[in-house]
């Protein structure tokens, strides 16, 4: 093997280790820390309800959310149960590819790239998982505002 060649291993392996560096600090922020901006967590869960405490913009706790679907709808209960329980994947989906949009802006940066084509190569990476958080939000959202 050439020096050349394991240079070049050596330097695909910094990289990765660097990508995965991310990974982890969205890892540690979705699941452990449970920080989740305009997000919701299950308080409390019956039969007939459940009780919610919603997240502010900063991840603080803004309000509590007691909801109660109609007889014909306590399957509802299920589905915001389980929608809850998927939201934190979506934002170690939506923190990862935050984080690495910068990171790798970052290095553009440093390789003299232009700012502008930096900031657009940013949005690409974050505007999918951006639109399906906000999607998965959203359909949380509905769900409270159908009960009567």
């Amino acid at each position: 093997m050439t020096e050349e060649f394991l240079s070049k291993v050596r330097r695909g392996l910094l990289f990765i280790a660097f990508l995965m560096l991310p990974f982890s600090l969205s890892y540690l922020i979705a699941y452990p820390l449970g920080y989740s901006p305009l997000g919701y967590e299950v308080i409390e869960l019956n039969d007939d309800l459940v009780v919610l405490q919603s997240y502010n913009v900063l991840g603080m706790e803004n309000e509590r959310i007691t909801y109660q679907p109609q007889e014909d709808e306590i399957w509802k209960l299920g589905l915001i149960n389980d929608l809850i329980d998927q939201q934190q994947s979506e934002y170690l989906l939506f923190f990862t590819t935050l984080m690495l949009a910068i990171f790798l802006g970052g290095m553009g940066l440093l390789r003299s790239k232009s700012f502008k084509s930096v900031v657009f190569q940013g949005f690409l990476y974050v505007l999918i998982p951006g639109i399906s958080l906000v999607r998965h939000l959203n359909d949380i959202k509905d769900i409270l505002q159908s009960s009567p």
